[in-house]
Order: structure tokens, then C-alpha cells, then sequence
């Protein structure tokens, strides 16, 4: 299939969801969701009532996005992320439980895992690490992890439970409206966060993800490509080439995956 027919299909798709509205999720709880049930517990929420507004998170995360009242794509982006009480419903979505995220990442590259794992290097950092899933994957791999993400509802759940489960994992609290990482890192691990900066931004993160990986170091680097729709309204359109480009500007050498959604890139 060529670039063209593919975007000619990703629009016909677009111009059918705005037809149809925002959809349901086809979601239902099953024992082995571990962190669905670790968000009722935190929450004080039934699981039935969270597996209803996972179904619907499409909806309330549209509505609460046109309610944002803000002078500018940053800042709008911001405000949303941090107040958002509907957002983490679509994390939940696809990352039920550990074993569902080390499924979803291995149908996406089979080596990614195994690439962190086999890395010599200690020092791991998850660049916008949402429920903490990955970062309590790769805890259980004996690595020293540390979570970026901003303050909000997201990132009080991640850190509940990794007391919850015994993890020591610091939680390095983010601007949303500036992109800052400190320090280098051996593994920087990176997913679907930066279609939800403005472009400008996705650039600032971009370099600032390639900066931030030590010598001899791995970048994982996972972002959504769809664009903005009525599902996503609060997405942003990502310019691949531009991104890679700049992890390539930084001393980055890409591994596999160049102009792709799922990339490694490798310093030294």
C-alpha cells in the first residue's frame, strides 16, 4: 500500500467516526485485570462503574476537552492532562494488567522487552509513564526505574501503586506546559505521549528524550501517529521524520524502526 492510499484510508476512517460520534470501547472486567481492580480499590469506585466509563471514555474525555477553556494548544493540552478525571479511564482501556502491556509491546516489536532486559545498564526512565505499568514491568527485571509523568489523577494512581506493591520508584513530577528530563538514563522508554504536546513541544521532547540517554544507552520510542479525530480530539498530528530527525540530531543511532510508530535507537 502506498503513503497516499494510506492516508486516503486513514481520512475515510476519520470522515465515518465523525459521522458516527464518538465510540463505545467493547470492554468487560475479568479477574486478571489486576489494575483495574488496583483502581477500584484506589478510588472506592465499584468495578462495574469502571468498566462502564472505560467504555465510554471516548465520550467524557471529548466533553471534558471541550470544556477547557484556554488561550493556546499548550496550554489547553495542559489544563486537560492535569485536571482530567476522565482520562484515566482510557489508560485502564489498554493496560488492564501487566501481562496485557507485555503483549500489546511484544506484537508491536518482539525484541523491545527483550532489548531493556538484556541491557547492562541499571538506570531506566519511563518519559510520561501514565499507570505505571511498564515502570512496574521493568522493575521486576532488577532495574533502579524512575517515572516521569505530570501531577494529576494519573500519576497519584502510578504512585499508589507502586507503594502498594512494594516498588521503590521515584516519581519525578513533570511541567506539562515545558518539557524538562534531568539527568541521563542507561534505558529511556517512551509511549503514545507525545501526540498529546503540541508540535512545537514534540520537537522540545524529542530532543529532550535524546539528550537525556547515557552513553551506551537505549531510547524506546512509541508514539501514535492517527492524528486528532472524534475518538481523540486532544491528539496532535506528529511528524515523524521531524522527531526522528531530531533523535538523530542528538547522537542517536536508530536500531530499528526509523519513521515508524515503534522505534529503538542506540547512543555510541
Amino acid at each position: 500500500m502506498t503513503d497516499l492510499s494510506r492516508r486516503l484510508k486513514r481520512f475515510g476512517r476519520r470522515i465515518l467516526r465523525r459521522l458516527a460520534g464518538p465510540t463505545r470501547v467493547d470492554y468487560a472486567y475479568r479477574p486478571e485485570h489486576t489494575v483495574v481492580a488496583e483502581f477500584a480499590e484506589f478510588s472506592g469506585l465499584p468495578v462495574e462503574t469502571i468498566a462502564e466509563r472505560i467504555r465510554d471514555f471516548h465520550r467524557a474525555n471529548a466533553a471534558e476537552w471541550r470544556q477547557v477553556e484556554a488561550s493556546g494548544a499548550a496550554e489547553r493540552s495542559a489544563a486537560f492532562y492535569e485536571g482530567s478525571q476522565h482520562y484515566v479511564y482510557d489508560l485502564l482501556s489498554g493496560n488492564t494488567s501487566p501481562a496485557a502491556v507485555v503483549e500489546k509491546l511484544n506484537q508491536f516489536d518482539p525484541l523491545l522487552l527483550q532489548s531493556i532486559q538484556r541491557h547492562p545498564g541499571r538506570n531506566f526512565l519511563e518519559f510520561g509513564g501514565g499507570l505505571g505499568v511498564v515502570c512496574e514491568i521493568v522493575a521486576r527485571m532488577g532495574k533502579q526505574v524512575h517515572y516521569l509523568d505530570i501531577p494529576g489523577l494519573v500519576s497519584r494512581f502510578a504512585v499508589w501503586r507502586f507503594e502498594r506493591l512494594g516498588l521503590n520508584i521515584p516519581f519525578l513530577c513533570a511541567q506539562p506546559d515545558r518539557i524538562e528530563i534531568p539527568g541521563t538514563y542507561d534505558v529511556v522508554f517512551t509511549d503514545a505521549v507525545l501526540e498529546h504536546l503540541p508540535p512545537p513541544l514534540q520537537l522540545d521532547a524529542a530532543r529532550a528524550l535524546g539528550a537525556a540517554v547515557a552513553t551506551d544507552g537505549l531510547l524506546i520510542f512509541l508514539v501514535d501517529l492517527s492524528g486528532p479525530d472524534e475518538d481523540f480530539p486532544m491528539h496532535h498530528h506528529v511528524d515523524i521524520r521531524a522527531l526522528h530527525g531530531a533523535l538523530e540530531a542528538s547522537g542517536l543511532r536508530c536500531e530499528s524502526g526509523r519513521e515508524t510508530f515503534c522505534s529503538r535507537w542506540r547512543r555510541g
